[in-house]
């Protein structure tokens, strides 16, 4: 990034691009899922997952702010631990958030261009225009409209995020009026138990908080900027997701949420035909901030990467304006190959789970910093160390057995790809075609 493109974010930015990245469409599905799991006490399930969310967030702020670079939490391994080891969890970290958070959101596209077509039927009009087509187009508009400035897709994320925020804040208030308590009264039908799975599920929803430390140079002040950006974006959509999710239970059973690919329009179209049509519009704006809060932060990834030698150099290069256009278009192939392949599934199932594990590296690497680089001075401190340290830790390894056996394996098969691609690229004649930046 250039020196004049340096600073330019600041809280409120990062606030939306967080917000605006967790309010995408697993809200829209995840909540009917996990409350046909523990039923109304889903609402609980999604705080429960923001309190999380936050400890984690908290062990990252310390080494965000001691590393304030683009790359997120694909820089700090190597900036702690030494040689080979390093190098190597450093690239499964950045490849994990490239998968989970930058591929992995191309099914939002898919999802944005299903809520178009219902809410083009709601009026009346059919759309001939095939669903991966809509998704095709999104997906170029997304990477032109970041290939440019950032100040386009800066504004262009504010703005969605604050008229999707608004939205769901007003399904509540006139959901509020149809809820029926009955719904309330068996409030956790399968037990505690049902409430940590439903908050494990709830965590795909919290997931990309850690698009915020990725963008790293480009806020003005990164020591408050960062922590205070993640710490009010998750406080938002912990606050936001739970009233949601329990207005939409007072709404409808769990076993009409749980069988319905919309249940936040669904539960609401049995009371006003109106309430459902503006829940549609909500997750057209939720998914189109998501997608390109993804596209924003997601694409700096293997820019860093490249910049360090490890992959293809192109993907290193950036525009006068210090965009990272090489690499934004290398996110939208792979983003338009995982529709036109209709992998969406897979991925969708893995973006946990490999999200997860790069928060795990990244809480190793905060323990390493403590224990063996006494000589850096950390300007944000996590409070109660090691407790809270521990704690996340060990909170995160048990959520992560809480997803089927299908996500954990095809998350280990993507992290197990990190390897081999860091082997070619640095260990065989593939090397030739990657160079660190000056």
């Amino acid at each position: 990034m250039s020196k004049n493109q340096q600073g330019t974010l600041g809280v409120w930015d990062g606030w939306s691009l967080g917000t605006g990245a967790m309010m995408g469409a697993s809200i829209f599905v995840v909540s009917g899922t996990a409350s046909g799991v523990a039923g109304p006490a889903a609402a609980l399930g999604f705080m429960l997952a923001a309190v999380i969310a936050m400890i984690v967030a908290l062990c990252n702020s310390e080494i965000a702010t001691a590393f304030p670079e683009t790359g997120g939490a694909y820089v700090y391994p190597r900036k702690v631990i030494p040689g080979m080891p390093g190098e190597m969890l450093s690239f499964a970290s950045g490849w994990a958030l490239f998968g989970g958070q930058g591929i992995g959101s191309s099914m939002v596209a898919i999802t944005t261009a299903e809520y178009l077509n219902w809410t083009l039927q709601w009026f009346g009009i059919s759309n001939p225009v095939p669903v991966k087509l809509m998704a095709f187009a999104l997906i170029i508009f997304y990477a032109v409209l970041n290939m440019n400035s950032i100040t386009g897709g800066r504004i262009f994320q504010l703005a969605t995020t604050f008229v999707i925020a608004g939205i769901m804040l007003l399904y509540c208030i006139l959901g509020f009026g149809y809820v029926d308590t009955a719904n309330y009264a068996n409030f956790m039908p399968g037990g505690v138990s049902s409430l940590f799975t439903a908050s494990a599920m709830a965590l795909m929803s919290y997931g990309a908080w850690s698009v915020i430390p990725a963008m790293g140079r480009a806020f003005k002040n990164p020591t408050r900027d960062i922590p205070m950006s993640m710490l009010l974006s998750l406080a938002t959509c912990g606050a936001v997701f739970g009233l949601f999710v329990l207005i939409m239970n007072g709404l409808a059973t769990p076993e009409i949420l749980s069988a319905s690919n919309a249940p936040a329009a669904d539960a609401f179209a049995s009371h006003s035909r109106y309430g459902s049509l503006i829940i549609a519009v909500g997750g057209i704006f939720a998914c189109v901030s998501s997608s390109n809060s993804h596209v924003m932060t997601s694409s700096r990834v293997p820019f860093q990467m490249a910049r360090d030698g490890f992959l293809p150099k192109i993907l290193g290069t950036e525009t006068k304006n210090g965009i990272p256009k090489a690499s934004v278009i290398f996110l939208m192939v792979c983003q338009l190959f995982a529709v036109a392949t209709s992998t969406l599934n897979l991925l969708v199932q893995m973006i946990v789970f490999v999200t997860s594990v790069s928060w795990l590296i990244t809480m190793i690497s905060v323990l390493m910093l403590r224990l063996r680089h006494p000589e850096i001075r950390t300007p944000f401190k996590m409070p109660f160390y090691p407790v809270t340290l521990v704690v996340s830790f060990l909170t995160i390894l048990f959520m992560m057995t809480r997803f089927t056996r299908t996500a954990m394996l095809i998350g280990c098969l993507w992290i197990l790809s990190s390897a081999v691609i860091y082997l070619l690229f640095t260990k065989t004649g593939l090397k030739k075609f990657c160079s660190k930046a000056e």
